[in-house]
């Protein structure tokens, strides 16, 4: 495959009458979308934008769909920020797409959106052919990373790497007869790959611009499954946007991008009592690594079930594979991963052909178990301690809703570890410790605690840590009388 696009070329040819995209201000069949983002492709031809050149978009999810399969018959390299971020130095990108009117936006000439330019793309013939890559290995979709263990790093996949990595995608793609919606998000490795496979498949890529085209796009087109992080889930359901008869169909929910808790799937069980729930593991760097079924709370520890095309090993400091039931450090590999980033810097986390993520863990069962993130351990007085068992223990607490473990530095320059929650009402904070010194050892008691509107997290839910702990130290400081 030299350029994604082929895929919704096959399918405009083969399937041209079949529901393809939706997003209720849309309701696009396969021919329908293939003229559409021809058009909209030769309008950013008449903008000035050039195959191989590199678009940052800040759009809207649907928005953001049309004109990355427009870029792509373009030949240009596109990437999905988020709204409020900065647009990355590195890669240097050519341009800007966004809602914004025309001009510069941190130096990058940037073309509106509106529209008057879908109006004004829709007068276009489609006649344009579609611009293949050099080469396979040519990049054309740029993904920025969490960035959770420092600043965001640019992972480049090239026409091969994505048809590797659809093929592969198979083995964790849905079970459930029917269509899915995917939550994950296009800025998103998960959320990326979801909507090219969906393509593949003949499936309509579902990207409701509102609450009420979601509700709408569940009847209409009979959704069975959702593939999402637990962050955009657990948002939707919590915003009461989805009554229950919306969730009463779901038959399947797809969990990825942060580690479950028993809490999660304890309230999935209640809101979707029809929905086998998976976790699905992997990375932006190697993608899809396994998945596994969730059928208890209790059994949050199981990870995945390494699939074909895949490896994972646990190794201790000098890169030994450690004995089965042993924690250790995880690394990955895989069909379809990347060799490093797009900076050109040696980076520790590619070596010997495998990706270290940052995570520790252990196998158990033929089950792969993680337990925590290596970069995350907390090193407090020489004591490692690990934030996932402080959470896993304040879940427990009834009345909080969210809880994140930190390490803080207190005015007097010595750390401490604290817990950080989210509640409906004040809670008494030592009912709390009562409860974590029943289910933890001393040394991992916080003395330390917040309470906060809503735990900083990224796209993908995964718990901005650091941030946390340097906002808390700060606040600190600010009380301290000297």
């Amino acid at each position: 495959m030299h350029n994604p696009f082929e895929i919704l070329s096959f399918r405009a040819q083969v399937t041209p009458d079949f529901p393809a995209f939706f997003d209720g201000v849309s309701n696009l069949n396969f021919e329908q979308l293939h003229r559409t983002c021809v058009q909209a492709s030769e309008k950013l031809a008449e903008a000035g934008i050039e195959p191989g050149q590199k678009v940052y978009l800040l759009l809207p999810e649907n928005l953001a769909f049309i004109t990355t399969m427009a870029l792509f018959h373009r030949g240009a390299v596109s990437c999905l920020g988020l709204a409020d971020a900065d647009v990355p130095a590195n890669p240097a990108f050519d341009w800007v797409i966004s809602l914004q009117p025309d001009s510069d936006i941190q130096g990058v000439a940037n073309i509106s959106l509106g529209q008057e330019w879908f109006t004004a793309a829709g007068r276009n013939p489609a006649s344009a052919p579609m611009q293949s890559y050099p080469t396979p290995d040519s990049v054309c979709r740029i993904i920025m990373t969490s960035g959770t263990t420092g600043q965001p790093k640019a992972v480049g996949l090239t026409p091969e790497l994505i048809e590797q990595r659809l093929y592969r995608n198979h083995l964790v793609w849905g079970s459930a007869t029917g269509n899915e919606i995917n939550l994950m998000g296009h800025s998103s490795i998960g959320g990326f790959m979801g909507s090219i496979q969906l393509l593949q498949s003949g499936k309509p890529v579902i990207l409701p611009a509102n609450i009420d085209a979601f509700s709408k796009a569940i009847t209409q087109f009979q959704v069975v499954s959702l593939l999402s992080s637990a962050m955009a889930l657990f948002r939707l359901i919590n915003a009461k946007a989805l009554s229950p008869a919306d969730l009463a169909g779901i038959r399947e929910v797809r969990l990825a991008g942060s580690a479950l808790t028993s809490g999660m799937v304890h309230r999935l069980k209640q809101e979707c009592p029809a929905a086998r729930i998976f976790n699905v593991y992997g990375s932006t760097e190697v993608g899809a690594v396994g998945m596994i079924q969730i059928t208890h709370p209790d059994q949050v520890w199981k990870t995945a079930v390494v699939q074909p095309g895949a490896a994972a090993e646990v190794v201790d400091e000098t890169d030994s594979p450690v004995p089965t039931g042993t924690e250790g450090i995880v690394r990955v590999r895989s069909s379809g991963m990347i060799s490093g980033y797009m900076s050109g810097v040696a980076d520790e986390s590619f070596r010997d052909g495998w990706f270290y993520p940052g995570d520790r863990g252990l196998f158990r069962n033929g089950v792969l178990c993680l337990t925590g993130r290596e970069s995350e351990v907390i090193n407090l007085g020489g004591v490692k301690i690990s934030p996932m068992d402080i959470e896993s223990a304040a879940e427990s607490v009834p009345a909080l809703t969210d809880v994140a473990a930190c390490q803080v530095e207190m005015p007097n320059n010595t750390e401490a570890l604290a817990l950080v929650y989210v509640a409906e009402a004040v809670v008494d904070i030592p009912q709390i410790a009562e409860v974590l010194k029943t289910r933890l050892p001393a040394t991992q008691i916080p003395s330390q605690y917040f309470q906060l509107k809503e735990i900083p997290r990224n796209a993908m839910g995964k718990i901005k840590r650091r941030e946390l702990s340097q906002m808390l130290s700060n606040s600190l400081k600010a009380q301290s009388p000297g």
